[in-house]
């Protein structure tokens, strides 16, 4: 992976033909919101000439991502589920090192509704990777912050604000790929690793790997059209588990998924993370497919999580 280091909000890097942009936010956002944007010092004199001599960054990168994301936040505004982001503000921050991509937290009357996956290509488009509704969106501060008080890893007397602000808590966001979403804590020279979703603190001693390689054949388009969606209640997946003794479904794209659904509204995704050391079952709510192709299973994991069907598949199996 290659390190980068975001830039001020008005400079960004550009690595190749990839541009890396700081944190964003929509026109209708408080200004005084916390934002953790990463910054860095002045450069050394020494490398003051090699820094004049990089070319000059397009700024209209920064306002395409800024169009992207709220074509697609008023795109699936008009879906069931997500009437409240038409109205909603949004902050992103930088997932990295290497991701090329941001979240993007939704806020309605402050408080989360939602989030987004960014990720940039090297043609020059964003892609979609995620989306997902609910008061506990991915790499929520909020989960972060509770678990860390539930764990006793931090005392009760900080509060929520002063666990933003300071500096001696290093918090990272990682996302490796789809379900791979962890928060890097450093603390009191320990390390720990936080599931990005649900704030558990997970059995990781170093950075995750990946269990896909990025692939940019599943790359949404800016304009989504009509969405055709399928939803189910949610159900607890330990009630049968037959992940346990069953063997999996045959489904390998959304017409088998389509199928399975008809016969069996419960259907359980399993995926196993972190060379095999956490087994994750998730609730099948139902899926979405857009009209120019892409197509997420919806999950229920601390609310609905939106995921690249192909994706997903590559990385699980549903019974």
């Amino acid at each position: 992976m290659k390190l980068w280091t975001a830039w001020t909000a008005t400079c960004f890097i550009c690595i190749g033909s990839i541009l890396f942009i700081p944190s964003l936010s929509s026109a209708g956002d408080n200004p005084d919101r916390t934002s953790l944007v990463q910054q860095t010092g002045k450069p050394a004199a020494s490398s003051q000439l090699a820094e004049a001599a990089k070319p000059v960054p397009d700024l209209r990168s920064e306002s395409t991502l800024t169009a992207t994301i709220d074509k697609w936040r008023n795109s699936l505004a008009r879906e069931e589920g997500f009437h409240n982001w038409q109205a909603a503000a949004w902050n992103s921050y930088p997932l990295g090192p290497g991701t090329h991509g941001w979240v993007v937290i939704l806020t309605d009357h402050g408080e989360d509704v939602g989030y987004m996956i960014v990720q940039a290509v090297e043609n020059g488009s964003f892609r979609l990777t995620e989306y997902g509704t609910g008061k506990h969106p991915l790499f929520s501060l909020t989960t972060l912050y509770r678990s860390l008080v539930q764990q006793e890893l931090i005392p009760t007397t900080i509060s929520y604000s002063d666990f933003i602000a300071t500096e001696t808590i290093a918090k990272d966001r990682l996302y490796m790929d789809a379900l791979t979403a962890v928060w890097k804590i450093k603390l009191n020279d320990q390390t720990y690793y936080v599931d990005a979703k649900s704030g558990e603190v997970l059995p990781l001693k170093e950075d995750p790997t990946p269990k896909l390689q990025s692939d940019d054949t599943h790359l949404m388009t800016t304009d989504l059209q009509v969405a055709s969606t399928v939803m189910h209640p949610a159900f607890d997946p330990y009630e049968r588990m037959p992940w346990i003794v069953g063997s999996p479904l045959p489904v390998a794209g959304l017409t088998t998924l389509q199928s399975a659904l008809d016969t069996d509204k419960n259907l359980t995704y399993v995926t196993e993370l972190y060379g095999g050391q956490v087994t994750l079952p998730l609730a099948v709510l139902g899926y979405q497919s857009w009209q120019e192709g892409s197509s997420y299973l919806v999950l229920d994991h601390e609310g609905p999580r939106y995921i690249q069907l192909p994706a997903a598949l590559e990385m699980g199996h549903i019974y």
